[in-house]
């Protein structure tokens, strides 16, 4: 990241503006604004605007913890641990209209992580994240799906 973390996130949206709504990923069967939408969510739960009380398979918490904290990437084609491999219904009208709730959702965690420097909040797959643990997810996902498209 040749950018400051929070300018490099901030940068997302306008990469992903590029994207046409019928853009055709590279794998997986998530369409532009699946993808945003799914993103949305997990940055929605980091930055304290949504809330997870479970974690799913807590079983599996110090292997899926160790994979974050490395220096390995998502495979490809891999099941959303929650959802499984369906996709989820779309809840904004359009690509355009996610894209603008992502920059929000990106804004939103900045600010509250500034605010609240010491704050945990609980990824369903990786446990109790402070800010440093977020922002190591959020790379590892956001360029996951950015390269699922080609971004």
């Amino acid at each position: 990241m040749q950018l400051g973390r929070k300018e490099y996130f901030l940068s997302i949206p306008e990469k992903l503006r590029q994207l046409s709504p019928e853009a055709k990923p590279l794998w997986g069967l998530m369409s532009p604004q699946h993808m945003v939408e799914h993103v949305i969510g997990t940055w929605r739960i980091s930055n304290g605007r949504a809330r997870v009380t479970k974690i799913f398979q807590p079983e599996l918490l110090e292997k899926r913890r160790n994979f974050l904290f490395s220096e390995d990437e998502y495979e490809r084609n891999i099941p959303n641990p929650v959802f499984g491999n369906g996709l989820q219904d779309l809840r904004k009208e359009s690509l355009s209209a996610s894209i603008d709730q992502l920059e929000s959702e990106i804004q939103a965690f900045f600010q509250y992580h500034e605010e609240n420097p010491m704050v945990m909040e609980n990824h369903p797959v990786f446990g109790a994240l402070d800010t440093e643990g977020w922002i190591l997810f959020q790379k590892k996902h956001m360029s996951h799906h950015l390269a699922q498209f080609g971004i």
